[in-house]
This record gives structure tokens, sequence and C-alpha cells, in this order.
């Protein structure tokens, strides 16, 4: 529980208004409902409020909340942190998961959803005081990179979205052209080769048709001569062709439409990805890391570490403390004799930060020796989803070096290890 001469504010954060409420350290509130608009005016006189009401009572120190809802509490809380009217007190901010107000909503029985029920909501979580967040601090030097690596995570997972659609066309068009993993013409679905085919052949009896060797050096060129066999492939896509269902020709006509502008849209996407890893890799210049040091790891992947993490002293330097904001932490079921052995993953932590690690952990494990028996083993002992548990309990792991690597300026050094240890 926070002290007695502490100033406590719960922010219900909005569009267009915030609506406030203030108490001191014993829960008597201090001020009747404050509804102030959300913008440069409004939370200057907010301010000007707070500092008033803090001078009246006394207060030494003003503790602020607000659900971290999409953008709209970062630029308040930016404003808030550099007010001069406040600069009189220690003010601490602290951005709420929304997951932890409504958890704690459960404890009051019978109470209303209203504005101001949500603002003394989050002022009382705050004045209880237990397992609070990190403090906000406007990090200037990492808040440009942090937009544009989640603007890069928004891209891969629109990205994925786009191509599962994808698929979903490709099935309509050629059946078979994803069944047989042995018998796909191209390891790459997605691949310029398969593009090519799946949008320059307005059907599969246009391929059946097409004489062979006519097709042989269609793929080749295609393929820019890279295919060991070319022949092999021809050969995997006629049956294909063979064996795939055939639409009626208006349905099919729309479902080529279709699938044209959906490569298109792929293709904007990955141009896109392109475009903001450039500008990833140049703002990554002005920040000295040894992250890139580690084999897998280039300057994406660590931007999306370093822009989540930012200065690690507010986390004490602790790798429990980031795994935890993460959310690679996993939940813990006893009773009596009683130990769930199996248990979920916590998902309360930063998502971005927690994607970037994973992503990290599966670049790794694939380049070094340490990191890819420790991947196996945790493998080999899941009984279901064992790609996926494997890969987070190998981004756990990789949280301790990349802490201890961000806490000395130390590059990665390989560490030789028997074929029994994995830890």
């Amino acid at each position: 529980m926070l002290l007695n001469n502490s100033l406590i504010v719960g922010v219900d954060v909005h569009r267009r208004s915030n609506v406030v409420q203030v108490m001191d350290g014993q829960g008597q509130v201090l001020t009747t409902s404050l509804v102030v608009s959300n913008n440069r005016h409004g939370t200057a006189y907010l301010a000007d409020c707070l500092a008033e009401t803090a001078r009246r009572g006394n207060f030494t120190t003003i503790h602020i909340a607000a659900e971290a809802t999409g953008a709209y509490w970062l630029p308040f809380f930016c404003q808030l942190q550099q007010e001069p009217r406040l600069a009189a007190w220690s003010l601490t901010l602290y951005p709420f998961n929304p997951r932890v107000v409504h958890n704690f909503r459960k404890a009051f029985v019978d109470l209303d959803k209203v504005d101001l029920n949500d603002a003394h909501l989050v002022a009382e979580r705050l004045r209880f005081g237990r397992n609070l967040p990190a403090p906000f601090v406007m990090e200037e030097q990492f808040l440009p990179l942090r937009s544009l690596t989640r603007y890069r995570f928004h891209l891969v997972h629109e990205l994925v979205r786009v191509k599962s659609y994808c698929t979903y066309l490709i099935y309509l068009k050629s059946s078979e052209y994803t069944a047989d993993r042995d018998m796909q013409p191209f390891s790459n679905l997605f691949g310029a080769t398969s593009r090519a085919v799946l949008r320059d052949f307005p059907s599969m009896d246009a391929i059946i048709e097409m004489p062979f060797d006519e097709l042989v050096e269609w793929l080749d060129v295609k393929g820019k001569r890279r295919f060991p066999d070319p022949e092999a492939n021809a050969h995997k896509l006629l049956q294909v062709a063979e064996d795939s269902y055939r639409l009626p020709a208006p349905w099919l006509e729309s479902v080529n439409t279709i699938l044209g502008l959906n490569l298109r849209h792929l293709k904007t996407l990955e141009n896109l990805i392109q475009r903001v890893d450039t500008a990833i890799a140049e703002e990554m210049e002005a920040i000295p890391n040894t992250l890139t040091t580690i084999p897998g790891i280039g300057p994406v992947i660590a931007a999306g570490i370093i822009a989540e993490l930012g200065d690690l002293a507010r986390f004490d330097y602790d790798q429990k403390k980031v795994a935890s904001y993460a959310g690679l932490k996993w939940s813990r079921r006893q009773s009596g004799d009683f130990l769930a052995e199996e248990t979920h993953l916590k998902r309360q932590g930063n998502r971005f930060l927690r994607y970037y690690f994973c992503e990290a952990a599966h670049l790794v494990r694939m380049n070094d020796a340490e990191y890819n028996a420790f991947y196996t083993k945790k493998y080999n002992e899941a009984l279901k989803h064992k790609h996926k548990r494997a890969v987070v309990l190998t981004a756990r792991k990789l949280v301790r070096l990349v802490v201890r690597l961000l806490t000395t300026n130390q590059h990665f050094r390989v560490r030789i290890v028997d074929s029994d240890e994995v830890a």
C-alpha cells in the first residue's frame, strides 16, 4: 500500500475525455467527478487541479495510473511527465494492463460499469500497491524505434492473414496444389515461380495443354535457372493439374481475379516490410548493442527486443522481471499434495516483446548448437504443441543471455557443451 502522504489518481482514458478520481492514501475521495479533455489543454488543466490538491493537502508524492488502452494513454502520460506544474512533487505514472483492472473489479460486488467507477477502480488498484507495473518513463531514444518495430509486427501478422486467405483461393483454383508436400511442384508455395504459375495460367487445363518441353523451359526461366531438375518440377505440376478439381468457367474466372489481386496484396506487404526493415536498421545505428553478435539475431529482431525493453534499469537488470514483463512465465497450480505438471503460459505481459523473443529463439536455435540442443530436448519432452512449447521455453532461456549482454555490453561467445548438457 502506498504512503499516506501520497496523492492517488486513477484515470479512465477515452478518445475524447479522461475521467479522473483523486484520493489519499487512506482511500478518502478528495474531489468529485473530474472530467477533462484528452488533449494538451485538458491535461494542463488536470495538472493545475492536481497541483492545487497536493498543495492544499500537503502531499509529497503524486501517483497516477491509467489503463494502457490502445494509444490514448501514451501522449497523456508523456505530457504529464513533463508538466512544469507538477515538478514540485515526486511524480510516478503507472500504465496498467486492462486485464489487471478487470480482475481487480471482481472483488467489488455489484459495482456498475460506468466511467467514474472505472477511474475509482484504477485508483484503488494503485492504492493497493502490490505488483505494480514498472513506472512509465518517456524514453525518447526508444520511442521512434518502438513505433517502427510495432508497425512491422502489424505488417507481419497482416501478411500471415493474407497468406492464409491466399491458400484458400489456391485450393479453389487447384485443389491438389497444396495437398501433399512430397508432390508439391515447388518447395515454397509463395515463391516467385509458384506465384507466376498461379497468376499466368488461367486454369490447370492450360498447363496440361502446354507442350512438355515448353513447360520445362518456362519453369526454368521463371526459376532463374536455379532448379536442379526442372523436369521433375514439371512432372509434379502436371500431376497436380491432372488430379485437381475443375471449377465452372464463370467461377474460375472470378477466383483468378481475386487470386491475382491477393498476390499483389502480398507483394505490397512484403515491400512495406522491407522498407520498414531498412528504417529500423538505420535507427539502430544510433543505439549501440551486442545482441547482433548472437548467431541468428539481426538488427530487426534486436531492435524489436531493445525497443520494448528500453532502459534495463527499470527492471533492476533482473532477467526474471524481464521474463515476467514479456509474459514468458508459467502459472503454478498446487493444492495439498497435488501439484499440476502441465501449466499454462501467462500471457499478461508485453505481447510485442514476447513475439520478438520467440522469433529470436527460433532463429538462434537454428544457428547455435547449445540452443538447438535445448530446443530439441524440450521438443521431445512435450506431449502436444511440441514446436510452440519448445520455442517458448527456448525464448525464456534466451532472456538470460539478452539481459546479460545488454547489461555488460559484452559480445556473445559460443559455449562448448556436452551432448547431454542443454541448460
